[in-house]
Parts: structure tokens; C-alpha cells; sequence
């Protein structure tokens, strides 16, 4: 019988087929196991599934940290799988031609459950060094988001300020109907799970490289924004959170008209998705990124995202951050900073209602819930910024 992975086939994810029978190729283990995996790491070599859970999972809580130490140990097991071994082969001789090497093995991240899922291989050498990341992407939707994160890449790359600061595109390539987006890998060491003087200089420079000056019912991002809410009330009007349309009358009546700086925006930016290099915060996973945003919107993001997965009711801890970012792009700002706020919630939980009607049931409901949750507070004024 063929595993199945979280309701997805992992063939279809890697381009490489898995197998139960011994004979079948390549010993992997999965973890935590078949039916719920997210990693799948060589087995009986300790130094590729030490280098392979080190490098796909950084996580953000004890629990986490813990799954990854026993993981690395080798405490648990997971389970046996067989990666069929002529096209994982194929795979690997055409990557290390890449990265400029002899051969190379690959440990695998599966994600969660999303329709634009991918799987990002860690490319080793041998002897467990870390030599690049490869993005696989499959399904449409997947292989939207990898073509956006490298364009946004060699965008970022034209700022001499942000050298050093994000990944390189090293290649761009097809691979069995999959698209690989292989990129450089960054420094080892996470990033704070807190906002510093670090996260304010990246940011600075992030906005500061693609600035334009609009008015927010000109923007891109509202634009994207009305063009979801209307696609929405069609294809899923009866489970949108009751509070987004009263927060998209209050953002065009208080911030429609209102001439702001607008510049690109990671979508994503969360401590998980920083490394601490020498001089600066290097930041990954660029597949949400878009221009025409809003001022604090990954300044927002940091901080409510870490807030819905830990289910604290206050989305924003760090007021003085978002004050002091504001100085330095839009000091005016300030007396908008709460329907700014809204703005940000409103574009998030748009996110997740449009991935929830491609895909009903899959993903972070509750992730989901907390938002039109914030959203609701803002509008009866329970919620301070």
C-alpha cells in the first residue's frame, strides 16, 4: 500500500516515489510517521538526520525544541520509508552540479497542509554540511509562490544595502513537472523571537529600498484586498468572519484617502524565518512577498502571528518598536497607527479565508479564528495599540 502524507501524496510532492517494501530504494525515516509527517531525513546516518532536523525546523516553543533534540538524538524512531532510489539519484547529481560539488544527499521538510504546499530539501554534502535549500514545488498554486519568492529575491538583490541580508538565487529549474527554486542558506544561528535594533535596521532598509507614495485606496494592497473580498462573497459567503466587511468600510472611509509611503513587504517575517548572521538579520521564505504595503506590516506580522499560534488575546506587545519604525518611514503615521493595525488584520484574515475556500478545512483554523477575533476588538475599540 502507498503512504499517504497528511491527505497529500508524498510522490506527487517530491517528484520522487515512496514505497513500504524494503527493495524499493533508499532507507528514509519520516517523523513523527506516515500518516502525519512533516520531515523525512536519511536513515542509518546520524550525521545527515542531525544536519537534516537542524537546518528544516526551527521551532518557537519548548515543545518544539525538544521535538527537534530527540529527533536529532535519534530518541524517536519515526518510521521506515523507501525513496525510489533511480530518480532520488537523478535529483541529487543534478543539484550538486549546482552547488558545484561531486554528489550530495537531501533531508526533506513536507510543511503542513495548505494548498500552495512545497517541500523544501536541505542539500548536504556526505558528511552532513549544509550547501543549499531546494524549493519543490508541484500543484499550481505552489509553484506560484516559489516564482514569487524568487522574484522578489532578485529584486532585494539590487539593494547593495540588503547584500548579505536575504538568500541568492543559485538556479531556477524543472524538474518532473515540479519547479526548484534552489537558493544559498544563510547564517546558522535563529533570530531573536523578540523585535531589536536589528529587526529595525532590516525593516528600515526593506521599505526604504522600494518606497512609493500613494494613497491606500490606490494601493496594491487594496486593490489584491478588494479583489479577494469580492471573489470571497461569492465562492464562501457564509463562513467569512462576520467583522471583515464592517473593517473594509471603516479602512476606505478612515485610510482610503490618506497619501502614506507604500513599499514591498516579506508577508511572512517571523522569527522562524530568521537566521542572526555578523551584521545583520538575514530573513528566508520570501514566497509572500508583495510591493504596495502598507508601513508596520511586517512589524505587525512578527508580533500577531507569534500571538494566535501561543493564543494570547493581545496581538501587539511591542508598541515602541512599531512607534519607533514609524519615525523613521512615516512619522505622520502615528495617529493612524490603529486602523493601520486593522489594515494589516483585514489583509491577513483575507489571506486565510481565500485559502480556506480553495482548500476547506486545511490549515490554521485557529490561526484563522484569532484574527477575525483581533479584527473584532479593533472594531469595538477593545483591542490597544
Amino acid at each position: 500500500m502507498r503512504p499517504y502524507v497528511q491527505g497529500t501524496d508524498a510522490s506527487a510532492l517530491l517528484g520522487v516515489r515512496l514505497e513500504t517494501a524494503k527493495t524499493a530504494g533508499r532507507t528514509y525515516r519520516a517523523y513523527p510517521n506516515l500518516a502525519n509527517v512533516r520531515w523525512l531525513l536519511p536513515a542509518n546516518q546520524p550525521a545527515l538526520r542531525r544536519a537534516g532536523i537542524g537546518g528544516l525546523y526551527q521551532p518557537n516553543s519548548l515543545r518544539g525544541w525538544a521535538v527537534r533534540t530527540t529527533i536529532g538524538a535519534g530518541v524517536m524512531p519515526g518510521e521506515k520509508v523507501w525513496l525510489e532510489e533511480n530518480t532520488l539519484a537523478r535529483l541529487e547529481t543534478m543539484l550538486a552540479s549546482v552547488v558545484g560539488v561531486e554528489a550530495v544527499r537531501l533531508a526533506f521538510y513536507l510543511g503542513v497542509p495548505a494548498p500552495h504546499r512545497k517541500v523544501t530539501a536541505q542539500v548536504l554534502s556526505p558528511d552532513g554540511k549544509t550547501l543549499a535549500y531546494a524549493k519543490i514545488a508541484t500543484s499550481p498554486l505552489a509553484q506560484a509562490a516559489v516564482k514569487t519568492e524568487r522574484l522578489a529575491l532578485l529584486r532585494l538583490s539590487e539593494s547593495a544595502e540588503l547584500q548579505g541580508a536575504v538568500p541568492k538565487v543559485l538556479d531556477f529549474l524543472d524538474w518532473h513537472g515540479s519547479t526548484i527554486l534552489l537558493i544559498t542558506i544563510g547564517p546558522p544561528r535563529p533570530g531573536p523571537s523578540e523585535l531589536s535594533s536589528v529587526h529595525l535596521r532590516f525593516c528600515t532598509q526593506v521599505f526604504q529600498s522600494f518606497r512609493v507614495q500613494q494613497t491606500f485606496v490606490e494601493s496594491p494592497m487594496w486593490a489584491r484586498m478588494s479583489e479577494t473580498w469580492l471573489h470571497l462573497q461569492h465562492s464562501l459567503p457564509e463562513t467569512l468572519p462576520a467583522g471583515l466587511g464592517p473593517a473594509l468600510e471603516r479602512l476606505h472611509e478612515e485610510l482610503g484617502l490618506v497619501s502614506m509611503p507604500l513599499s514591498l513587504a516579506h508577508g511572512d517575517f517571523a522569527p522562524w524565518n530568521t537566521r542572526l548572521g555578523a551584521r545583520s538579520l538575514f530573513v528566508l521564505d520570501w514566497e509572500r512577498a508583495s510591493e504596495g504595503m502598507i508601513p508596520l506590516y511586517d512589524a505587525f506580522n512578527f508580533q500577531a502571528l507569534q500571538a494566535a499560534l501561543q493564543g494570547r488575546r493581545r496581538g501587539i506587545r511591542d508598541r515602541r518598536f512599531l512607534l519607533d519604525l514609524l519615525d523613521t518611514l512615516w512619522p505622520e503615521g502615528r495617529k493612524h497607527l490603529p486602523i493601520l493595525y486593522l489594515a494589516y488584520l483585514a489583509h491577513v484574515t483575507l489571506l486565510y479565508s481565500e485559502a480556506q475556500s480553495l482548500v476547506p478545512g486545511v490549515g490554521e483554523r485557529k490561526v484563522w479564528r484569532w484574527f477575525a477575533q483581533q479584527i473584532e476588538s479593533v472594531l469595538n475599540e477593545d483591542a490597544s495599540l
